[in-house]
């Protein structure tokens, strides 16, 4: 007689640790998802703020090119010459 229950609780036993490991698998898929989700952010907030540093440590050179090629584009237009560099004619 007590074989039966043994094989009894073992039976339950193993019902319950199969329900625990269902519900394991799913805890365990569901805190890859967000962890992968929150390192995905992670990596696109990184990519951003080392592109902004980027531009930010460049600027210096970017708006001297640029001031550079508007104010030989205003010597051109004041000193009478075309993109040609041919006199303009009247």
């Amino acid at each position: 007689m007590s074989s039966i229950i043994s094989s009894f609780e073992n039976l339950i036993s193993s019902f319950f640790d199969i329900i625990k490991s269902i519900f394991a698998t799913f805890y365990s898929a569901f805190e890859t998802l967000f962890a992968t989700a929150s390192n995905l952010i992670s990596s696109i907030v990184d990519l951003f703020s080392g592109f902004v540093g980027f531009i930010l440590g460049n600027i210096v050179i970017i708006g001297f090119l640029v001031a550079a090629f508007v104010g030989y584009s205003a010597y051109q237009q004041r000193s009478g010459r075309n993109k040609k560099g041919q006199l303009k004619s009247s």
